[in-house]
């Protein structure tokens, strides 16, 4: 199943929650590897400083296939709670993500994809992993396979 949403970015950060728990705060470390993740919460570097609109594509495939446009590639840990929302959203605003998902561990996989337009793609596949990691090198800093910390940094 996939759906895709037009989002307004801000404020440098875009968040994927299935937790009603007060937003952490982004911290400098949390800046330094574009991520905050905690249980049922993944708050991600958009990687661009201005507010603009985007397609943010959510998705929940058998199997994942990486996009080739992707610049950016994170695996991250996130676990959905029976009876929660999925919630995708930035400082601009957020949207209640309407997808058929059962409550359990997924590993969520995270791609900032350059195209015509900037546009993200969020695919949870079921199953956990137990860190997050870089999937990829980028021109953002980040190593392949480099492990990213959980929590507020």
């Amino acid at each position: 199943m996939e759906r895709k949403l037009d989002l307004t970015i801000s404020d440098s950060c875009l968040w994927l929650r299935a937790s009603d728990e007060e937003l952490p705060e982004w911290g400098e470390g949390n800046q330094a590897q574009g991520l905050l993740w905690q249980t049922g919460l993944a708050m991600m570097d958009p990687l661009s400083d201005e507010e603009f609109g985007a397609d943010v594509i959510i998705r929940t495939p058998e199997r994942f296939s990486a996009d080739k446009r992707a610049q950016r590639t994170l695996k991250i840990p996130f676990t959905v709670a029976e009876g929660q929302t999925l919630w995708l959203g930035s400082p601009a605003g957020e949207l209640p993500v309407e997808i058929a998902l059962a409550a359990g561990d997924y590993t969520l996989i995270y791609e900032i994809c350059l195209a015509r337009d900037v546009f993200y793609t969020l695919t949870l596949l079921p199953g956990r992993i137990e860190q997050a990691t870089a999937a990829k090198a980028d021109g953002w800093g980040l190593k392949k396979d480099q492990v990213l910390a959980a929590g507020p940094l």
